[in-house]
């Protein structure tokens, strides 16, 4: 039986290895580098690598799989769901779902990085920015992200925060960088501390 294989034009290989050489180009910048860079322009390289590395792997993000896809693990996100909905109606669990839900959607490949900024988040979810730390907090409580602080040259304060997902939960990208990142990362904690602690 015949295979069907898609066809690749030349200008469209080029594209792709030209995205594959910036990606690696960018990917060549160093951490001492980088600390040194404004949190936004950290930002902007992060996004522009994962771009540039999905233009140079089209099968990633056209056909079957129109924008690409992320992993996820049915049980872990069943939990998630699960224990969303238990949350009390103070702790706005239709807006920690659909910030869920964006979290899923937006992650960097091979790191997991969220790549929504807070006031996208807000835009998106539908609510003023300062009740998105509340609302990712409250995923953070429950392990299914992680937060890190990324300080912004010539501000005072402890930084921007970018969020990552916890890879026992969801994945974007190869699956031996999400192995290692799973050895080292704990799976989303139970639910007793959703009840405020009580077990």
């Amino acid at each position: 039986m015949a295979q069907i294989v898609r066809l690749t034009t030349k200008p469209q290989r080029s594209g792709q290895e030209e995205a594959a050489h910036a990606a690696e180009q960018l990917s060549l910048l160093s951490e001492e580098l980088l600390k040194h860079l404004p949190g936004e322009a950290r930002i902007a390289i992060s996004r522009a690598t994962h771009a540039l590395q999905k233009a140079a792997r089209p099968d990633t993000t056209e056909g079957l799989w129109p924008g690409g896809f992320t992993m996820l693990s049915r049980m872990q996100t069943a939990t998630i769901w699960d224990a969303i909905r238990e949350l009390s109606s103070d702790d706005r669990p239709n807006q920690v779902r659909h910030a869920f839900d964006l979290v899923l959607l937006n992650l960097r490949q091979d790191t997991g990085e969220v790549l929504l900024t807070r006031d996208q988040l807000a835009e998106r979810i539908g609510c003023a920015p300062k009740n998105v730390s509340t609302i990712m907090g409250t995923l953070e409580k429950m392990g299914v992200i992680r937060r890190e602080r990324r300080r912004i040259e010539g501000v005072q304060g402890r930084g921007m925060a970018v969020y990552f997902i916890n890879p026992h939960v969801a994945w974007n990208g190869s699956l031996d960088v999400r192995k290692a990142q799973a050895a080292e990362t704990r799976p989303p904690m139970q639910l007793e501390l959703l009840q405020g602690g009580a077990s």
